[in-house]
């Protein structure tokens, strides 16, 4: 009995196919991957043409079809793998990586700002990004003022100095509310070269609310004065340094009481009807505590007064 051995053909027409599928989309600047999605029922048709050739071709003789798995297999496995290889460059996957090995860490200085604020503004809402150190203090005259310096990732300093053109600093008003926020190009993966915001210095009109929310790692806050109440939520760790004679009620919201510090001598107590176990409130008194702070956070308070 004779032996034919089934889808060596076939999977040599594969091959050739798929070297000239890679060719024409090289060529053509085409995605490879998608004309194999596409095209990749075509196996189906040569392998059972091949089988049905074979079976019309012998179909008087005694001869026994064998299928070629192996041939199959391995021809299917090296396809695979040159799609794969393929992909991780069309993607820019591989260019990524190799900017990533390549690229080297830069600090620059940000110009310095100050941005005027209206009369009629009354509160000002501030949006901490990820990865930020923010120092603020209180200001008397009705303005913002805006430094700091920030980390870039990029290939070579002309690169990292580009970034120093951006907006680093954006402020837009709603009624009586003005609404600050800072760019953070490290939430933005569709280029490499990445800067992310390190260390940033603002300072607010005493006399306006304050709201401080965001993903930042930390808060300075330094303030000799202030007339009207601040909120800071979500802010890792909170430092708070105040001046001798201002007048304020401090109420912070942690977990446990080893997370107050400081030089203040903090008031404690248990917060009732919350789900969190261990949920702590710290206050703190100055003056007749006419305005106020109110701290939530997950991390750490720390408070020092100047004595």
């Amino acid at each position: 009995m004779k032996k034919r051995r089934v889808g060596t053909i076939s999977m040599g027409i594969v091959l050739i196919a798929f070297g000239v599928l890679i060719f024409i989309a090289q060529v053509n600047s085409i995605s490879a991957i998608n004309l194999s999605i596409k095209f990749w029922p075509i196996i189906l048709f040569l392998i059972g043409g091949e089988i049905l050739w074979y079976s019309y071709k012998y179909r008087d003789e005694d001869i026994n079809i064998k299928y070629d798995v192996f041939s199959v297999f391995i021809v299917l496995l090296i396809v695979v793998i040159n799609l794969g290889i393929y992909g991780i460059v069309e993607t820019g996957v591989a260019s990524k990586v190799i900017s990533t090995i390549s690229s080297e860490s830069f600090t620059f200085k940000i110009p310095y700002r100050e941005i005027e604020i209206g009369n009629n503004i009354e509160k000002i809402i501030v949006e901490v990004p990820r990865h930020c150190k923010l120092n603020m203090r209180s200001e008397k005259e009705n303005k913002i003022i805006f430094s700091g310096s920030a980390n870039m990732e990029a290939e070579n300093k002309e690169k990292a100095k580009e970034f120093l053109n951006n907006e680093y600093i954006i402020t837009k008003s709603s009624g009586n509310t003005m609404y600050v926020s800072f760019l953070d190009t490290s939430t933005y993966n569709n280029r490499f070269e990445d800067s992310c915001p390190y260390k940033f210095n603002l300072s607010i009109p005493e006399g306006k609310k304050v709201e401080i929310n965001g993903e930042g790692n930390s808060l300075d806050l330094a303030l000799d004065s202030i007339k009207s109440d601040w909120v800071i939520d979500n802010i890792n760790n909170v430092k708070v340094r105040l001046g001798k004679s201002i007048d304020v009620k401090l109420e912070a919201s942690v977990y446990g009481t080893e997370a107050l510090g400081g030089n203040a001598k903090w008031e404690t107590a248990n917060i009732e009807n919350v789900e969190e176990i261990n949920k702590v409130k710290g206050k703190l008194v100055y003056g007749e505590g006419k305005n106020s702070i109110d701290i939530i956070t997950n991390g750490e308070v720390e408070v020092n007064t100047l004595e």
